[in-house]
Parts: structure tokens; C-alpha cells; sequence
């Protein structure tokens, strides 16, 4: 039986809070970030300003995504490495998994996926799951409801932390309303609705602006700064901070650098933490944030000097 909307958010955002769902043996402590500050449990980890999830975008990590390449790829033989660096020397304490299209239940998966997912947990790492594609194009002929039920099923398959339905969808809020009241009737495990996760933040603020109560949709409010986003300063973020109210603002994909864009002009990671963000997602973690082997990257002990404590 679907669980009440208040009971599933009280369940989501308690396990959220320590962190982790996993059961079973205690997480392994991790390693200081990057040579500094921050080692012990993930539970007890913090970051500066407001920000309480520190996550790894992996989404581009399998290969099903159009961007997947060998310096993307997890693979059988370093996952493991790869999450131990992202949750020791790099500091996150949760990492991004895609929601595949093209798959309708869990066993269309690769038995990798389900791994990576497994000693994610094992390390204590959240779960923050959204679908692949950019935008509605592979959900032509779909209708709100089986796009509904899509997520819902693979919420009670894989139980992430937190789901977004939509990845730069571009659909106007009455569709967006629709379609998150669909899935919140439809699912039946505890998981935490972060949206709409538009792909600039001027946008963002811009919409919720327009339709405040698109707001209440949500347990998070989340906006990418994708596609060389000028506008992802921290007044923007600011703005979007205090549209959203009580609830949490994740940079739900976020490519820059701390100090700067992934281009010389934009705004940096300290913009959205300047502008009091909860979460930062920092998109194609490998490479990005970690080699193969695990080894951190000079963008990621960045990050975690500033941002780890």
C-alpha cells in the first residue's frame, strides 16, 4: 500500500538526515579529504554554510548515457576505487545514479548498476537518483501516468535517498504539477521529491516566482546551472533560497569549479553556497572529481578546502 505523503516524507527525511539507509556492519571511515580536514564517519562529516549533501554526479558513468566514454566509465574493475576516492580523499557524502528510459523494471539493469548502487550504501553514501536523458524527448507517446509509475517503480526497486522527476524537462509548472502529484500517489517507500530542477537558476527563480505554489510540490527545490548559466550568481541563488521558504535548495547539477565556471566568466561552486544552498551535485564526478583509480583531482581537493570541513 502507497504510503501517506506524511508518512513518507517523515521516513525519508529522517534516514536522510543520518545520511545513509544502509543496515547491517557500520560504514567504513573514511580518509581525510584530500590530505585535509573532514576524516571520520560521513554522518558526523560537515560542510560550510548551509550545505548538508556534498553529492557525486555519476549518471555520465554508465553506458547508456550519450556522454559515456572510458573516462566516464565505472566498470567491474574500479567502482570500488572510485567510490572509496569520492567518499574518502574527495569528501561527498552521497552520489547521483540515473534513471534509465529505456528500462522499465529492475531487472533490465546490468547487475553493475545494482552493485555500485550496494557499496554505495555500504560506505554510507546517499542516494540521489534523477532521470538520464535531458529533457521529455525519449517519453514521446508517454502519458503523464506511465511516466508516474516509470519512477515509482524504480523508486521501490533501487529506495534512493532523494528522486527528482524531471532533468531539464522544460515543461511549463501545471504539467510538472501533474505529473509529481501522479508519482507521489503512486509510490510506496519513503524517498524525498527534489525539484523542478530547470537548467538555469534565472529560470528557476523566474518559474517560481511566476507559480509560488509550485514549491509545495516538492520536499527539495532543486536547480541545475548547466549550459554556461551565467545567471547562477549568488544572488540568484539567494532569490531561489527564499522562494523556496522552509524547504532546502539543492545545485542539483552543478559543473563548475569553486572559484569559477567550467569557463572562464561563470559563476563558481562559492556562488551557490554563498547564496545558501543545502546541496551541491557536482556533474561527471569521473573525471572530474576522481581518476579511475580513485586519485582526486585538482578541481576536487579545490572543492574540498573550501567546502569540507
Amino acid at each position: 500500500m502507497p504510503l501517506t505523503p506524511p508518512a513518507r516524507r517523515i521516513l525519508a527525511a529522517a534516514t536522510l538526515g543520518l545520511g545513509f539507509l544502509a543496515t547491517g556492519a557500520a560504514p567504513a571511515q573514511p580518509s581525510a579529504p584530500c590530505g585535509g580536514a573532514g576524516a571520520g564517519s560521513l554522518a558526523a562529516r560537515r560542510y560550510a554554510g548551509r550545505v548538508g549533501h556534498y553529492i557525486a554526479d555519476l549518471k555520465t558513468s554508465f553506458p547508456e548515457h550519450e556522454l559515456y566514454s572510458p573516462a566516464t566509465a565505472l566498470t567491474r574493475l574500479n567502482y570500488r576505487a572510485v567510490l572509496d576516492g569520492l567518499a574518502g580523499a574527495v569528501g561527498v557524502n552521497g552520489i547521483r545514479l540515473p534513471v534509465v528510459p529505456s528500462y522499465a523494471v529492475a531487472t533490465d539493469y546490468p547487475p553493475l548498476y545494482a552493485d555500485v548502487l550496494a557499496y554505495a550504501r555500504s560506505l554510507g553514501l546517499a542516494i540521489y537518483a534523477s532521470p538520464m536523458s535531458v529533457g521529455m524527448k525519449p517519453f514521446a507517446g508517454w502519458t503523464d501516468e506511465r511516466y508516474a509509475a516509470w519512477l515509482a517503480a524504480y523508486a521501490a526497486a533501487f529506495r534512493p535517498d532523494v528522486l527528482s522527476p524531471f532533468n531539464e524537462a522544460a515543461l511549463d509548472n501545471h504539467r510538472i504539477a501533474a505529473i509529481t502529484r501522479l508519482l507521489r500517489a503512486r509510490l510506496s517507500v519513503p524517498v524525498l521529491l527534489m525539484g523542478p530542477d530547470r537548467q538555469h537558476v534565472g529560470r528557476s527563480v523566474t518559474s517560481l516566482a511566476r507559480d509560488p505554489g509550485t514549491v509545495a510540490l516538492f520536499d527539495i527545490v532543486g536547480s541545475h546551472n548547466a549550459d554556461r548559466d551565467a545567471s547562477a550568481t549568488v544572488q540568484a541563488w539567494s532569490a531561489l533560497v527564499a522562494l523556496a521558504g522552509e524547504r532546502p535548495v539543492w545545485s542539483s547539477e552543478n559543473p563548475a569549479l569553486w572559484s569559477r565556471g567550467q569557463l572562464d566568466g561563470l559563476p563558481g561552486i562559492d556562488q551557490a553556497v554563498g547564496g545558501g544552498v543545502a546541496g551541491v551535485v557536482v556533474w561527471m564526478a569521473k573525471p572530474s572529481l576522481v581518476d579511475g583509480t580513485g586519485r582526486p583531482t585538482r578541481k576536487a581537493c579545490e572543492i574540498a578546502a573550501n567546502l569540507v570541513r
